[in-house]
């Protein structure tokens, strides 16, 4: 019986591109940047809504539906 000859595969390797550090660092520092902008203004919607529910409480105490 013939023995086969297996062709050695060389493992596919991906081109990575390795971004210096400080460019890694100001993509991050944009990205948590434009976090706490999307916090800022989440928390503004929540303290508005706070303010709503706290008159609507508000005016149940002073008239309450009997």
């Amino acid at each position: 019986m013939a023995t086969k000859k297996r062709l050695s595969v060389k493992p596919i390797v991906a081109a990575m591109v390795i971004r210096p550090v400080a460019t890694r660092l100001n993509r991050i520092e944009d990205l948590l940047i434009e976090m706490r902008g999307v916090l800022d203004f989440h928390l503004k919607r929540i303290a508005a809504l706070q303010k709503q529910v706290d008159v609507l409480l508000e005016k149940n105490r002073v008239s309450p539906l009997d």
